[in-house]
């Protein structure tokens, strides 16, 4: 009577174990078919997000030369900016109503809905519509911030490569959640920031997967911009030059300012 329980027993655990084996095999062809897709991702948002950032400086600088021209016109000067930021409210306005109308208000909502397979992303319209209508809007001068339009062409972005690599339903899934969360984060040099909001409040999705794509893509992202400056967080730190690339990784994972370690004496290191 014991053998049989026995050799049942031992079946099912040869079942049980070859059933892991299996999900490991799986979840191990995941990861390396997603992360590489997830880190250009994050390649091709940080570098939406520098262009991006760029173009609203330039607009900025356009922006306050004509408001400081106007003071030198104290009659009428004072009608060209507002003038200017009345067109560029308008101009915005029939843009997305032509265009792209899911491109309108922040998009953070537009693009949970999209996670939540309510609505279509269509990164051909929306990426270009909100890139524009976005320096229109705020470099005319409106009260308007960054955030929205960053998380929804971070998303357009990752739609995008999706799209190239004509993936699943799942995997575009997973790579707009990481582009969403790469914008963020090159944006506002937050990498964690951006993970954290984009799985908690954009995707609330946890799952490994979904978190090692989103993480990777924020961290390259990150480091777009202080490559186009030609600062790297690790180069301003002469006291770790000897373990500079695990102090650059370190950084790379947190939010710590790189003012908080430039010297030891200020830093308590």
């Amino acid at each position: 009577m014991g053998l049989p329980l026995n050799s049942s027993s031992a079946a099912a655990q040869a079942v049980s174990a070859e059933s892991e084996l299996e999900a490991y095999l799986s979840v191990r062809q995941q990861r390396r078919w997603i992360f590489p897709r997830a880190a250009l991702v994050g390649l091709l948002a940080g570098a939406v997000a520098v262009l991006f950032r760029s173009v609203l400086m330039g607009a900025d600088t356009v922006r306050l030369a004509l408001t400081a021209w106007s003071h030198s016109v104290p009659t009428w000067g004072w009608m060209a900016p507002v003038f200017g930021s009345t067109c560029g409210a308008a101009l915005t306005a029939d843009l997305t109503r032509r265009f792209a109308p899911e491109a309108a208000g922040s998009g953070i909502p537009h693009l949970e809905a999209v996670l939540r397979r309510y609505r279509n992303l269509c990164w051909q319209r929306l990426l270009p519509v909100k890139f524009f209508g976005g320096v229109l809007a705020i470099g005319s001068g409106l009260v308007l911030g960054r955030e929205g339009p960053t998380v929804q062409m971070g998303g357009a972005t990752g739609a995008a490569v999706a799209h190239w690599l004509k993936v699943s339903e799942t995997k575009r899934l997973t790579l707009i959640t990481a582009g969403a969360g790469a914008r963020l984060a090159a944006a506002f040099n937050a990498r964690l920031a951006g993970l954290v909001f984009v799985l908690e409040e954009v995707r609330r999705d946890f799952q490994p997967i979904v978190f090692g794509a989103a993480f990777i893509a924020c961290v390259i992202a990150d480091v777009m911009p202080g490559l186009r400056s030609g600062r790297t967080q690790c180069s301003r730190f002469p006291h770790m030059q000897r373990h500079r690339w695990r102090h650059f990784l370190f950084l790379q994972c947190s939010d710590l300012p790189p003012a908080c370690l430039e010297e030891p004496s200020t830093a308590g290191f």
